[in-house]
């Protein structure tokens, strides 16, 4: 697992046995280059054994999305308050070619910080990013109604009511630049494809208005280039056909890459973290034709009573050494309130939700913050921070798996197959995915 992603990097000479990072300047291009493709190329033969393998249990555990959450040391902290173990990407290893030394630095940051937890057994790092090679880049692909009938009906309004298209202008160095400006007003050759209370820190926004010239025909293949008019301005019927087509492809995408990461996270018996509202909104849209209809996208928990400052992983792991018994109780308490939520309609959803809040739930936080003020320094000091706050999206009601769900809404524009999952880690009772809400306030 991630020990051995760690062992492999001290093997490397990446990391020192201690988790510390080598000096990088001391290093020649090439041999830094030899070391990280060592890495690299093990680590993507590795990953499908490594999932295989991953232990399972019956506590709530998270894998985090790599597209709509973000990593940082706080929130990590936060999170394994709340969850069992967290599973999250590698920053290493992607189906990209290279690495600048910068990545490779903040790679290095990352697998260093984070050592003493995964040493514990509460951090495991797997390069979703290369999980069934999921990509940044819309296929070429053609369709006479513009993917309308690759997207289910539900899906499409929700997605093209929410849909926010800025235009993308280059500069002289080449870089692209998001601009205020509404998509519509000039009608430029580029365009960004946003969706409302949406976080997108990867993936698919960026559209270009391209044509196909110089098309010819060679050895029985077509082959054309592709032109841009990056200073081009577009007419408004064939603008607004564009900027129609380029949301659906947006939306295809995003539900690909879901439905990749949500299938990894049923595979290993975790539950899939979105910090987008928008997200988990489409997650509990996306039901086929005949399953029941999952329940839609709840604010159940909110947790941002201001706690103890968690000032380093080996808070984390004193904490949850010495209180094993009641982090366990909390943790389970999510499930069970989650289980005993399902199926409720909503007219009674928002009151149930409160009573089980203040009376399974609030308690235990309680608890949990007098535990931590007793360990941490951070009281000395006066500093205070957030827990974690968290929104449950209770999804457990399809009668087909949620990664089959997403599938079927996105499939017939999409031709790659989705990876297989053990049966067992299905049948679990816990939320297929939760909406997962970090906010940080301090004061002194």
């Amino acid at each position: 697992m991630s020990n051995q992603a760690l062992d492999l990097l001290i093997e490397c000479e990446l990391l020192k046995v201690n988790g510390k990072i080598i000096d990088l300047g001391k290093v020649s291009s090439e041999e830094l280059s030899r070391r990280y493709t060592h890495f690299v190329i093990a680590r993507q033969g590795s990953i499908y054994t490594e999932v295989e393998k991953h232990p399972s249990d019956s506590m709530l555990n998270a894998q985090f999305s790599t597209w709509s959450s973000k990593y940082s040391q706080q929130n990590t902290l936060s999170s394994l308050l709340t969850y069992n173990k967290i599973v999250l990407n590698d920053p290493l290893v992607s189906s990209r070619p290279n690495i600048s030394i910068a990545d490779l630095q903040a790679g290095l940051e990352f697998y260093s910080w984070l050592h003493p937890l995964i040493r514990a057994g509460f951090v495991t790092i797997y390069p979703i990013d290369y999980y069934e090679r999921p990509t940044d880049e819309i296929p070429l692909l053609y369709s006479d109604d513009s993917f309308r009938s690759s997207i289910s009906p539900a899906i499409h309004d929700f997605a093209h009511s929410n849909a926010v298209l800025k235009s993308v202008t280059m500069d002289s160095e080449g870089r692209m630049l998001l601009m205020r400006e509404d998509a519509s007003v000039k009608r430029r050759t580029a365009l960004n494809v946003g969706f409302k209370n949406d976080q997108l820190y990867s993936g698919v926004g960026l559209f270009k208005f391209t044509t196909l010239e110089d098309a010819k025909e060679i050895n029985g293949r077509l082959t054309a280039r592709q032109y841009w008019d990056k200073d081009g301005a577009l007419p408004k019927e064939k603008f607004n056909q564009w900027a129609y087509q380029a949301t659906n492809q947006a939306v295809m995408a995003r539900l690909k890459a879901i439905s990749n990461q949500v299938a990894l996270a049923q595979n290993l018996g975790h539950t899939y973290i979105t910090e987008s509202e928008f997200e988990s909104t489409l997650l509990s849209l996306s039901n086929a034709k005949g399953a029941q209809k999952i329940e839609p996208c709840v604010k159940f928990l909110n947790l941002n009573d201001r706690f103890i400052n968690i000032e380093s992983p080996n808070t984390i792991i004193e904490l949850r050494n010495r209180h094993p018994e009641a982090f366990e109780r909390f943790n389970n308490s999510i499930t069970a309130v989650s289980e005993e939520l399902h199926g409720i309609n909503e007219e009674d959803f928002a009151k149930k939700s409160r009573l089980l809040f203040e009376k399974e739930i609030m308690p235990q936080v309680d608890d949990i913050r007098s535990t931590i003020g007793q360990i941490s320094s951070g009281i000395v000091k006066g500093t205070l921070t957030s827990f974690c706050g968290l929104s449950l999206a209770i999804c457990t009601g399809s009668v087909i798996p949620l990664a089959s769900s997403l599938a079927i809404s996105a499939a017939q524009g999409l031709s790659e197959s989705l990876p297989a999952w053990r049966e067992l880690q299905l049948k679990k009772k816990r939320p297929s995915y939760i909406w997962h809400r970090l906010m940080k306030s301090r004061s002194n």
